[in-house]
């Protein structure tokens, strides 16, 4: 990437999070990936001040970037893609404790430990408006694991 381009994205990108404020996304990380895994999830906390739902994520790591979410299939638990994740006014939603996430798909490389996985996030307003968010996702060692993992302690 040219350093005139990049620096062109990093004002975009800067001039964005000054003006949209509207929507804040925090906490995005993905897990590094194992030796021929092609897919990986992308966790995050998104907060907007207006009513809407998150409509399309898009990076250039992946073939694919879709939302998923999990749900119970009788005692199986299972990932299934959604259209939209709903995004109430200034509600944080958490990416990940509530089994909602990001899924790369069809990765250009495997994701390393330190690496950061641009995304665009889509979201749509409740009056029809549309913002793209940028964020930058951590990616963490494989081995880490999260507090908010799928582990249910009853």
């Amino acid at each position: 990437m040219s350093k005139y381009l990049w620096a062109g994205l990093v004002a975009l990108f800067c001039a964005a999070s000054v003006s949209a404020e509207e929507v804040k996304v925090t906490d995005a990380w993905a897990r590094a990936t194992a030796p021929g895994q092609d897919s990986a999830s992308v966790q995050m906390v998104i907060t907007s001040n207006k009513a809407g739902a998150l409509v399309a994520a898009d990076s250039g790591f992946a073939r694919t970037v879709e939302l998923h979410t999990m749900v119970m299939d009788g005692n199986m638990m299972k990932m299934r893609a959604i259209e939209e994740l709903q995004l109430p006014a200034r509600t944080a939603v958490s990416l990940g404790a509530d089994g909602n996430h990001i899924m790369l798909i069809g990765l250009k490389k495997p994701l390393k430990a330190g690496d950061n996985v641009a995304l665009a996030l889509t979201i749509k307003f409740a009056d029809g408006s549309k913002t793209t968010v940028k964020t930058q996702a951590l990616v963490r060692p494989l081995e880490t694991t999260s507090h908010q993992g799928h582990e249910h302690h009853h």
